[in-house]
Formats: structure tokens, sequence, C-alpha cells
């Protein structure tokens, strides 16, 4: 499937869809719906058995509290013959909340892709072994112990302390 560039660009303001686009659109499809229904001379329960669906399917459909699949519009559109005019209704609801989705997803992929890179952990590596190093070093005495836990995983009394951390790093060949 081949991109086009203007599947890239933003939509301007105008041509955004909300929510409430959305949820305008369903009560306006329910609403027809609705007329339809009564111009027929058909009352919610006897749609509801024509088209095998419930009658509080039909009620909230009618209302815009409720989505319902392609199949429904169908049968519903057969049902009181209207010539096409809920399906079209429905495809033109649909393809609106299709958008908006898309739209949605285009924006957290944005956000996704506008944060940085996650940093090279050798770099982080490199630095914290540094520091560790450092700290080893002759010179004022310092508040922690790099090797603490070492000491409290070993026996009393046989505590052991790495001479250079660094080295002891470098010269492990275990891949993690």
């Amino acid at each position: 499937m081949a991109v086009t560039t203007a599947a890239l660009i933003p939509l301007p303001a105008a041509e955004r869809v909300t929510p409430e686009t959305v949820a305008d659109a369903r009560r306006l499809l329910g609403a027809r719906l609705a007329d339809t229904r009564r111009a027929a001379g058909v009352r919610q329960v006897g749609l509801a058995r024509m088209v095998r669906w419930s009658r509080s399917t039909v009620a909230n459909v009618e209302t815009g509290r409720q989505s319902t699949p392609r199949e429904f519009w169908l049968a519903c559109d057969l049902a009181l013959g209207a010539g096409g005019l809920l399906v079209a209704g429905w495809a033109e609801t649909n393809a609106l909340s299709s958008r908006l989705r898309d739209q949605i997803a285009m924006e957290r992929i944005r956000l996704r892709l506008s944060e940085s890179p996650p940093r090279c952990v050798c770099r982080d590596l490199q630095r914290l072994l540094s520091e560790v190093a450092a700290s080893a070093q002759p010179g004022p005495p310092t508040t922690g112990n790099p090797d603490h836990r070492h000491q409290r995983d070993s026996p009393p009394g046989t505590a052991t302390t790495r001479a250079d951390p660094a080295e002891s790093v470098k010269g492990d060949t275990r891949r993690g």
C-alpha cells in the first residue's frame, strides 16, 4: 500500500474530527432511523423483531447512545425499505469514527516521536564506572562504600573489596 504525502500532513483544525462530531453524527443517523421507522408505521419492538436485534438496541441506536455494525443498518434498511439511505448514513458515520481513531493514533505517534530517543546505555555505564573508580582513589574519606553489597553478602569478617572496580568489570567476559 503506497503512502501519500497527504496522509502525513496534519489536517487543518476545520477538517479534524472530534468526539463530539462523531457523537452528533450518530445522533443524526439514529434520528434518521427513528423517522424512517415511524414513516413506515413500525414500532421499535416491531423493527427489533424484523431485524432480530433487541428493542433496547433499536432505542439506543435511535438516540445515538449505541454504535452498531453495518449488518444492523443493512437489516434496518431492508426491513424499512429505505433504499440504502440508512446504510449510506452508517458508512458516513463510520468513516468519521475511523478518522477520529486515526487522528488519535497519529497524535500518539507524533508525541512519541517528538520525545528524545533513549540515550546509549554504554555512555551511562562508562560514567558510572568512572565515578566508582574515582571514589576508590585515595583521597578524602567518602561517605559510602561502593562495594557495600559485597560486604553484606560475605560471611562476617570475610568482607572483600576490589582494588579497582573498573578493572574487574573490564576483565569480566560474561555476557548478560
